[in-house]
Formats: C-alpha cells, structure tokens, sequence
C-alpha cells in the first residue's frame, strides 16, 4: 500500500512560545510543514524554520481565510492537516493515521479540539482539520474561517463524505490578557465583515456569540442581550430564502437557533422561544440541542400557563418533553458535525427531569434527580436550585434559603437563584436582605423582565434607580 503524503498548514504571528511544539506533534505523520506568517517581531520563523518549515512571508490584511489559503496554495502532498501555532495533536501511531488517509470514500475529516476553557467542556468540539489537497478545498470568511462549506460542496460532487475520527487536537490555554486581545480583535473583524458581506448570515451570528454570555447553555439577560439577539434574528432573517436542504447543510444553525431561543427564555418570550424551536426541529429533528432547548421551552410554558391549561395538555407536554429527555440519555446518534458535551447527555437530562416531576407535585421525586445532578457534578448551580425550589414546594423555606445561597455561592451567573432567593426573603419579611440580594441580581442581569421592571417602578416613583 503506497504511503499518502500529508502537509501540515499553519499561520502563525509572534508564537515563539508555542509553535514548536505544535510542529513538533505532527512530525512523524506529516511530509512538508509550510508556515505562513503574517508579521511576527519574535523568533517564530525561526523556531519553525528550526524543525524544516517552509515559511511564508504574508502580509495581515485582516482575514484569516486569505492566510489560510496562501498555505492550501503551496500545499504539494495528496492531503492537508491543519493546526493553529497553539495547538498540539495528541498522539497517534502513524499506521493508523494512514488508514484514514486511504478510505477512499472520504474527502475529510473532523477532529475534535479540547480546550480547559472552550464553552464546549471536557468533550470539546469538532472541527474539519484533515482533508484531501484540492483546489476546491478552500476557507471562507475572514474571520472564524471556515473550510466545511466549500469541501462539503466538493465532496458531494465527487460522491465523497466527511467523517469524524478519533484524533484530538489539544488547544493552549490562553491568558486572560491574550483572550482579550483575541475578542477585540474578533469584533473588529467582524464588525468590518458586517459592512462588507451584509447578507451573509454568519457574520451577525459569529458577532452574536462572541458578546452572549451563556451558563451551562443558558443565555443570560446581561447588558447587551437585546443588540445579541438582534444580531441572531437577522442571520435567522437571512437564511429565510434558503431551502431547507441548504439549511440543513449549515452545521452551526442549530446553535444559532438554540441561542435565540434561550436569548428569548431569558426576556420572557416563551411563546416566541417554543415558535422557533418548533420551526428549528422540522429541519434537524432529533438534534441534542434542539431536544434539550425545547424541553426548556416547554418547562417554562408550563409554569406560566398552570391556570390556562387541561390537565390532557398538560400531561401531553409533560410526556412529549420526558420522552425527548429519555433520547437525549439514550446516546442517540447525533449529526456528525457536532461533538455534543457530556453534559447535554448526562447532566442537564436530569436537571430538567427534576423540574418536570416538581411540576407535577412529585418533590421526592424531584429531590433525588436533583441529587442524581450533583452526583455527577456537586458544583452543578442549577441542581442546588431545584432542591431549593423543592424545599420551598414543601414548605421548610429556611433550607430553601440556605440552598438558594448554595445556588449562587456555585455560579454567581445564576440569575434564577438570585431573583428567586430575594422573593422568598421577601415573603419571610426579610426585607433588608431581600432589597440587597435584589439590587445584586438587577445590576448584575440588567436585561431580565424582573429588572426592567423594577426600573419602572422606580421611575414612576420619581426615583433614580441606581442598581438597574
């Protein structure tokens, strides 16, 4: 069997640190590492230089997808291996790493990139990183560039797939100064991409996330969550004239449309929230994110419609979001391109588990999933918050409290926690504490229905409410 030959393409700038040992990881598998930098001021030519890179001297005109490209153009080898100069691959025997290389029915390969700080967890995410050297084969979009599209394309005309693999890719944890950097940077880019490109749909979406603050999947009302979502609407608005294969095609819309449901939960729209998510599981049904989002959803629905729903409604809901929640735990395959967190599959499932049995008057039940949460995760806030919602369903509202506490003493983002906490000192005449907890909770979620309102109040009153 004739060996394929494998270039390794980075870009890198002022990586001195890192790129080493990034080349040094791929040595044994790869035939040529071309380099391309794009301005450094330290020894990172050199250092690559050092393990036999060609460098490439390339201007930065502000897009990553044009540097990315200058390197596929000096590519030689029959496939591409890309990494950033901050990354190394894990290890892997090179035998094996020319199996893949050899199915002839692949035209690439997702890997998947783990990083201690990635909003993704422990499993990572999973991007296309490995694919067969054709012109065809380029990056798109100056910023968060990406290669599947254009491969995927290319893959289909020539009957090929795109298959995911064991490998890992291990992404340096960065500084907080550096991730700084990179953000501003990012929304810079983006920003001038919006001018540039205003109808293509990514661009709003990537701004988007890149100013949403999320707990555990969970957008929160901070500052800045109306122009966020605007943002999400208008790439949802975009891709309107697209069919749904086109859609269907489009590995990040289920984040996106997950985002603007949990945006909306968040302002109180939970009929808009359930609209979306209903219009979003017609085009990828079964998506672990979609099922989660849309359970939700309907908890929400629920708790605002007690009085306005038939028990049969009720019933029907409940049983619905159970049996999506049972789908979710069974390890259902899920669509190629996404590497779901643990925590989609084993955590939340209990979470939103507990909630429904709470709805349903069965506490004890509740209680032990909510246990069961933080059996796999004792630091997990939300857990701590339904065993505080199950005590005061039961009547001890001094454990409630102390577990309320527990909730934002483990995520001080846990906005339900706080407003929650300050009505039950409220309603237990703790007026002092409950006035403290609920200025924290309105300067720190200045977006949540409760602090709107609360400003409103005070200005009715004639008063300058300085905590919102």
């Amino acid at each position: 069997m004739k060996r394929k030959t494998v270039s390794l393409c980075l870009i890198a700038r002022d990586e001195e640190a890192t790129i080493g040992a990034a080349i040094k990881s791929v040595l044994a598998l790869v035939d040529e590492v071309i380099v391309v930098d794009t301005g450094s001021r330290d020894n990172t030519r050199i250092i690559a230089e050092g393990y036999g890179a060609r460098v490439l001297e390339v201007p930065w005109n502000d897009d990553f997808a044009a540097a990315r490209n200058a390197g596929l153009g000096e590519a030689v080898c029959d496939w591409v291996l890309v990494l950033d100069a901050d990354e190394c691959l894990q290890p892997c025997r090179p035998v094996e790493f020319q199996r893949y290389l050899h199915d002839p029915q692949v035209a690439g390969y997702r890997v998947r990139i783990v990083s201690p700080r990635e909003e993704s967890g422990p499993d990572g995410r999973r991007q296309v990183r490995l694919f067969r050297n054709s012109p065809e084969a380029r990056y798109e979009f100056p910023v968060h560039e990406q290669i599947t599209p254009a491969l995927e394309a290319w893959a289909r005309s020539t009957g090929l797939v795109i298959q995911d693999t064991p490998l890992v890719v291990i992404h340096d944890g960065e500084s907080p100064e550096r991730r700084t950097r990179r953000r501003e940077r990012n929304l810079r880019l983006l920003n001038q991409a919006l001018e540039t490109h205003g109808q293509e749909p990514y661009f709003p979406y990537r701004l988007a996330c890149e100013t949403m603050l999320r707990l555990d999947g969970e957008v929160l009302p901070v500052g800045g969550l109306d122009e966020a979502l605007g943002y999400l609407q208008r790439s949802w608005r975009l891709l309107s004239p697209k069919d749904d294969e086109e859609l269907r095609c489009l590995h990040w819309l289920p984040d996106l449309g997950t985002r603007i449901a949990s945006g909306m939960l968040a302002m109180g729209e939970v009929p808009a929230a359930r609209s979306t998510l209903g219009t979003l599981r017609g085009l990828v049904p079964g998506h672990p994110l979609v099922l989660l989002h849309g359970v939700a959803a309907d908890i929400r629905y629920l708790a605002e419609r007690t009085n306005d729903l038939t028990s049969d409604d009720a019933s029907r809901i409940i049983a619905a979001a159970r049996a999506d929640l049972e789908r979710l735990r069974s390890g259902e395959p899920v669509p190629p391109q996404d590497t779901i967190d643990g925590r989609v599959r084993d955590l939340y499932p209990l979470r939103y588990f507990g909630e429904l049995a709470l709805l349903e008057g069965r506490v004890t039940e509740a209680s032990e999933r909510f246990e069961q949460a933080l059996e796999w995760d004792p630091n997990y806030s939300f857990a701590w918050l339904g065993l505080a919602e199950c005590s005061r369903f039961a009547g001890d509202r001094k454990r409630a409290m102390k577990l309320y506490l527990r909730a934002v003493t483990e995520s001080e983002w846990n906005h339900r926690a706080w407003f929650r906490g300050a009505a039950l000192m409220a309603d237990m005449g703790f007026h002092d504490n409950a006035a403290s907890w609920l200025r924290t909770a309105c300067a720190r979620f200045p977006e949540h229905p409760r602090a709107r309102r609360e400003r409103l109040e005070a200005l009715d009153h004639g008063e300058i409410p300085a905590h919102v």
